[in-house]
């Protein structure tokens, strides 16, 4: 992803020396993205063949939090899934320490993300994810949330004297709704979630999934609201809004493997507007305010926040109790 931390040659070969992973031949870094610096990284194995891996420094995660995503990966490769399992160390570690940042290695999953997903892929998604979600029921680690309730009100107060009068009211009304239907969500069924499921942390390959990746917002949360993010990224269409064919696809094929509860049901509308208030909320206190995605080597580090804007004002109005009219999957 984006480049914060700046490796040399010696730092690389240095490090692989600990794993028996193969020696160097190259590497290179990886600007897109905007929260961690990561490398590709290709090593020689002792019968001349290759291997590729992707090298993570964490910026903004400390070492005694990654052990849960490094168990989590394993939990999944261990079930079949195709995701980036960390290599371990001679001494069995799955976690480094380079430039007092701490990282990990995984496999470099094969396959493409795709720009302008199609009803298959959603559908695909949707299952994947549903699977997903029942594999992890057995997953016994737990996160809490970090971008909760209280999350929430903090950033809002931090960006009231930095944005403009008009777009704080309308992100202070989105806020007070949430205080509302957040019971509802509550109520609904809840368990480990991955929290990015965008559509560059997923690879395709052959017309299927090939790979998912960057678990690093993975929690204890809302099932529907990782659901909800995938909708809000790879179900819209040139207006800005939901594509219903897309939408339906997505959802059904989820369904299908885990149903929802009439609760879930009447919840999702919601799901859909908490999911892109977190992220309009976390793209403004990137764009606004100071931290380190403003001390970038090279990449784009922060998205643009009037694309979850939009996707708001088209959900539901900020001043109302209730979502606005949108097409039912």
């Amino acid at each position: 992803m984006a480049v914060y931390t700046s490796l040399v040659q010696q730092d690389v070969e240095a490090l692989l020396a600990q794993y028996n992973i193969g020696r160097l031949e190259c590497y290179q870094e990886i600007s897109a993205g905007i929260e961690n610096t990561n490398y590709f990284v290709t090593t020689i194995l002792d019968d001349g063949s290759k291997k590729e891996w992707v090298l993570t420094l964490f910026e903004n995660l400390q070492s005694h939090e990654l052990p849960y995503f490094c168990r989590l990966t394993r939990h999944l490769e261990q079930a079949g899934f195709d995701v980036p399992a960390p290599a371990s160390n001679r001494q069995r570690e799955a976690v480094f320490c380079l430039e007092n940042k701490p990282g990990v290695i995984v496999p470099r999953l094969s396959g493409q993300s795709l720009t302008q997903p199609d009803q298959q892929a959603c559908a695909a998604m949707g299952e994947w994810l549903a699977n997903m979600h029942l594999a992890l029921q057995s997953f016994s680690w737990k996160r809490a949330l970090v971008r909760d309730a209280r999350w929430l009100k903090q950033q809002v107060e931090r960006l009231m004297p930095v944005i403009k009068k008009e777009e704080f009211s309308v992100l202070e009304g989105y806020f007070r709704r949430y205080q509302q239907y957040q019971p509802m969500l509550m109520a609904c069924a809840q368990g480990t979630v991955h929290g990015d499921l965008f559509r560059d942390n997923v690879l395709f390959q052959q017309g299927k999934i090939s790979g998912v990746f960057d678990f690093y917002h993975a929690c204890d949360a809302t099932l529907l609201f990782d659901l909800a993010v995938v909708a809000n990224d790879w179900t819209l269409g040139n207006n800005g809004r939901h594509n219903a064919e897309k939408l339906a696809s997505l959802t059904s094929a989820y369904q299908a493997i885990r149903p929802w509860s009439e609760t879930e049901q009447k919840a999702w509308p919601y799901c859909l507007e908490l999911a892109a208030l977190r992220f309009w909320l976390s793209r403004l206190v990137s764009r606004y305010l100071p931290g380190y995605q403003q001390q970038s080597l090279s990449g784009e580090t922060i998205k643009d926040p009037d694309e979850m804007k939009r996707i708001l004002l088209s959900l539901a109005d900020p001043l109302s109790e209730t979502p606005m009219p949108f097409i039912e999957p």
